[in-house]
């Protein structure tokens, strides 16, 4: 490259040097001639036979260059290649020195410039006529160009052509969850679960319940009576005194009515010939220690003496079945008809204990945990003893019911962090507000572990940087197929009739709107 001393043209309002390029120059030869000017403006003069600057990576390189340097490039050439390229890579280009010339400064009075020797630039100098009177009003006006032209072409690189509005899907993103309910005196907490705090529920519960006795015992109202005989084998008379306890073979007892005396066996005669020994007989009248039917037994059941020193010297018999005994049937109280009147009552608080808790916990602005209800019988009062006669018998109960219960605000809180702190990077919480399913809860060791499924309106994180790069250089059918990848509810172009987006994402301008509200139901 030639540095043209002698060919210095008048350029805005100053002389400044033109930089001819040669057929062999390259790039770093157009870069060393940038880094040794001091010039803010480089004006290159293309060469017939020169392909640097038909070369587009050239040209970016060269503006790079230019613009860390802090210079700005021109470059005159009549070279049609060229100058496309340099449109392409926004560098200013102009066919000769002269319109160079009157783009940079109008031509003041008294300054001529040949045609001529402009269209000749590219083979020889340029040369100049004028004086270098500046006029203040020009100056201004050509400051004001060039601000205009500035501003106007920071408008058309900067300034986005297109706007894109896309509005997301809303989706339904479930998660599962595993609280610690932890009361006051509960046990402590693992670090690693998050924990609910629970409040108790309580409450008085008084029931009462009437069953029927179920108890039967047979009481005897008269005692059974008949005629026993007494047989006496020995030869010597026996007393038997009143009160002499008989019984049968199954226990029955039976008291003499009054005392006897026995008399001993004695010789039978016929016509004064002995004929044989008769044993003695006596009867008496027995009565039944015990009223009722069981003293009817039939004859010969009476056979035993209760004092067993008359069962070795007589022998009895009943020659007719006793008769005249009656009993009647009585109902009683047993344990077991108390025990089933409290267990009603048990359930019947059971059943009261949910509705009464559970409008407290609600005036107390709790939720509470039907699991963690529990009934203890503080006191249980029947109006009947067991063993007393009696058709029902009625039980008053006294219990305690116990309940936990939690505060909506600090679970909506807990699970709210728990879903941020699980939720897929992708993925935005749309709404605070979600819907718990599948919640339920086990006790132990005074804690309570409530589990359950979380369902929460989200939406896809669309960055609009991205999207504009993304969208840069598609065409509008092509957008249209980025919606179902992108979980987008609809993308709207503005204006309508564009077909094809600009290459440039900086020309595309993205706007992400709020999702509409009604829940689309899918899955991330």
């Amino acid at each position: 490259m030639t540095h043209a001393v002698g060919g210095v043209g008048k350029l805005g309002f100053e002389e400044r040097p033109l930089y001819r390029i040669e057929p062999a120059d390259e790039l770093q030869t157009l870069i060393a001639a940038l880094r040794t000017s001091q010039d803010p403006l480089a004006v290159f003069v293309d060469h017939a036979q020169s392909t640097v600057l038909k070369n587009p990576v050239n040209l970016r390189l060269l503006k790079q260059y230019a613009a860390e340097l802090e210079r700005r490039v021109v470059i005159i050439s009549d070279d049609s290649i060229v100058k496309a390229l340099a449109e392409e890579v926004e560098i200013d280009c102009y066919t000769n020195e002269y319109e160079l010339y009157r783009a940079l400064e109008p031509i003041q009075e008294g300054v001529t410039v040949s045609k001529e020797a402009g269209k000749d630039a590219a083979g020889g100098s340029f040369s100049l006529a004028g004086t270098r009177n500046r006029v203040f009003a020009g100056q201004q006006l050509v400051v004001l160009v060039i601000a205009a032209l500035a501003i106007g072409l920071l408008y058309y690189l900067y300034v986005p052509k297109v706007r894109i509005v896309v509005t997301p899907e809303v989706l339904v993103y479930r998660q599962g969850f595993e609280l610690l309910g932890v009361t006051k005196s509960g046990t402590a907490a693992p670090e690693d679960r998050p924990v609910l705090p629970l409040y108790p529920v309580s409450a008085v519960i008084e029931t009462e319940a009437v069953v029927s006795a179920t108890g039967r015992e047979t009481l005897g109202t008269a005692p059974a009576r008949g005629t026993v005989v007494f047989i006496n084998e020995g030869d010597e008379p026996v007393e038997v005194p009143k009160g002499t306890r008989l019984t049968t073979g199954e226990g029955i007892v039976f008291e003499t009515d009054a005392p006897v005396v026995v008399p001993g066996r004695s010789t039978e005669y016929f016509l004064d010939v002995a004929t044989g020994v008769r044993a003695g007989q006596k009867e008496v009248t027995i009565t039944a220690l015990e009223p009722g039917e069981e003293g009817n037994v039939a004859e010969g059941r009476v056979r035993f003496f209760a004092d067993s020193s008359f069962q070795e010297r007589l022998a009895v018999r009943n020659p007719e079945p006793l008769r005249g005994g009656s009993s009647m049937q009585q109902t009683q109280v047993t344990s077991g008809d108390i025990e089933r009147a409290e267990a009603t009552c048990r359930r019947q608080a059971g059943l009261r204990a949910v509705e009464i808790l559970q409008a407290k916990a609600d005036g107390e602005g709790t939720v509470l945990i039907l699991e963690s209800v529990q009934l203890e019988k503080e006191s249980s009062q029947p109006d009947a003893e067991a063993g007393q006669e009696a058709e029902t018998v009625k039980v008053t109960a006294r219990f305690r019911a116990l309940g936990q219960s939690f505060r909506r605000q600090e679970l909506g809180q807990l699970l709210r962090q728990e879903l941020e702190a699980r939720l897929p990077e992708d993925l935005v919480l749309f709404q605070p507000k979600f819907e718990i399913e599948q919640l339920s809860a086990a006790v132990g060791d005074g804690n309570i572990v409530l589990t359950g499924e979380v369902a929460a309106p989200v939406h896809r994180r669309l960055p609009e940087a991205q999207l504009a790069a993304l969208f840069a250089g598609l065409e509008r059918r092509e957008v249209d197929e980025m919606a179902k990848v992108l979980d987008a509810a609809s993308i709207v172009i503005e204006p309508a009739d564009v077909g094809h987006l600009p290459r440039l994402a900086h020309w595309i301008k993205v706007e992400v709107t709020a999702p509409e509200t009604v829940l689309a139901g899918g899955q991330p």
